[in-house]
């Protein structure tokens, strides 16, 4: 039976415009037609839902995601989730309007993200990060989760059997970044003494060492028993906790690092896009891979809001990477709401304001896989005067899917013949999730998922 979604506002993902008082019409999983605000007031032969306070947007893109499969965990290669834990982020990712999610664990195999794919109504594909360089780095920082098929894979493989980008290269894990400071250096300083330092404790236990651009030798040693009092460590040998903390970060970061050069290099070889992790311990090396000859990648820099950077920094590499035809990719992390690992929002503003330095955002991860909602950024966005209504869309819908071809089918578009993957929600407020329709099947109503959708 067709259906007529009539709404206040439709969004088509396409050319930058909306249609007041527009409708979609379904049929067979398919949308039929998109129509103008008279067409779809005339008489219909079918079902009609009337939602005039609502827009109708296509089933929104994360092409930067983690912990949605059955993979190992992170660049690290960490162990996988549960799998109530990776089937709970897909239903919090589909009941906030998310109908496609790139994996970017990137370690995994394409039957590990197949069966991801098979078991839950949200689209999962999956990207590979299999470099020598990158699979060195999992095994220096944790590797736990790698078994003798993950470690024998190849890039070139995983592209045969289905992959669809090349990432993610690094990884705050094996980069001395934030999932240094969060997991492993919390841990090491745990199984030595028993002590809980907080992620922010160890962050500055690192770079009191290191720096914060994580350097042998770049610390302050006075500093760093400072911080060693802080955290409650005053009494452990400061030789003995320097040799601690640079031996939990530093093995894996020359290999991450490799593994980058080597993810990029494949992406130009084989015309598939990268997505790179940017931050303040991969600056150096982005902008050396910036100003190389020869043939271009699509490469999509993640999260170039990381607060890593000090702003001015992120603006300046985000620049940087514009002009050199790299994309720029905003997460939101959770600095909108929970604001657990993001406290700040002065880098996302700031490169959001910036002349085309995001042309796409996504979450990340988040702590514990607490990431804020992608339609809560979209929301963000408008609301901050950043982008209209129609831009912030297509940031999660149509330019994902063209950045990363074979990521969606039909091009996260309302267009004829694409598959009925759509968003039904809130005008004054996007968050309001009120039904979210895969391939034409109701699968969330106002925000919960209807029963028998992960399955």
């Amino acid at each position: 039976m067709r259906t007529l979604i009539r709404a206040g506002v439709v969004v088509p993902a396409t050319g930058g415009r909306t249609i007041e008082g527009g409708g979609v019409v379904i049929e067979n999983g398919r949308i039929l037609d998109v129509l103008g605000a008279r067409s779809a007031a005339e008489p219909f032969a079918g079902r009609i839902v009337d939602v005039p306070d609502c827009a109708v947007l296509p089933g929104l893109v994360n092409l930067h995601s983690h912990g949605v499969s059955p993979s190992p965990l992170f660049p690290s290669g960490a162990a996988p989730l549960p799998e109530e834990r990776w089937r709970g982020h897909l239903d919090s990712h589909l009941a906030a309007g998310t109908t496609t999610v790139l994996s970017t664990c990137g370690l995994g195999t394409m039957d590990e993200i197949r069966e991801a794919d098979r078991r839950h109504a949200v689209h999962v594909r999956g990207a590979t990060a299999h470099t020598p360089g990158a699979l060195a780095a999992a095994l220096a920082a944790d590797g736990a989760g790698l078994g003798p098929e993950h470690r024998a894979m190849t890039v070139e493989r995983m592209l045969e059997d289905g992959a669809v980008a090349i990432g993610e290269l690094g990884g705050g894990q094996t980069l001395g970044g934030g999932g240094q400071d969060l997991v492993y250096l919390p841990a090491a300083i745990r199984r030595r003494t028993g002590r809980t330092v907080t992620q922010e404790q160890a962050r500055a236990l690192k770079e009191a060492l290191l720096g914060r651009f994580l350097e042998e030798g770049a610390g302050d040693p006075e500093l760093f028993a400072e911080r060693a009092a802080e955290a409650g460590l005053d009494d452990v040998p400061v030789a003995e906790l320097r040799a601690l903390v640079s031996g939990t970060v530093m093995p894996s970061i020359a290999q991450a690092r490799a593994g980058i050069r080597e993810g990029v290099a494949a992406a130009g070889r084989l015309g598939v896009p990268a997505l790179v992790h940017s931050a303040a311990a991969t600056a150096d090396l982005l902008r050396a891979l910036l100003a190389e000859p020869g043939r271009r990648a699509t490469v999509i820099a993640g999260h170039v809001n990381h607060t890593s950077h000090t702003v001015e920094e992120a603006v300046r590499l985000a620049e940087a990477g514009r002009d050199a035809g790299w994309y720029g990719e905003a997460s939101v992390f959770d600095l909108l709401e929970a604001r657990e690992t993001v406290r700040t929002r002065e880098h996302w503003d700031a490169l959001l304001a910036g002349s085309g330095l995001v042309d796409v955002i996504a979450t990340d991860y988040g702590h514990d896989g607490r990431h804020d909602p992608l339609i809560a950024a979209v929301q963000d966005v408008i609301d901050a005067g950043h982008r209209t209504l129609a831009e912030a869309v297509e940031m999660v819908t149509s330019v994902p899917a063209a950045l990363v071809p074979g990521l969606v089918e039909g091009g996260a578009m309302l267009r004829r013949g694409a598959p009925a993957d759509v968003v039904i929600a809130r005008r004054a407020d996007l968050r309001d999730v009120v039904a979210v329709l895969v391939g034409g099947e109701d699968v969330v109503r106002h925000g919960r998922l209807l029963q028998g959708t992960a399955a």
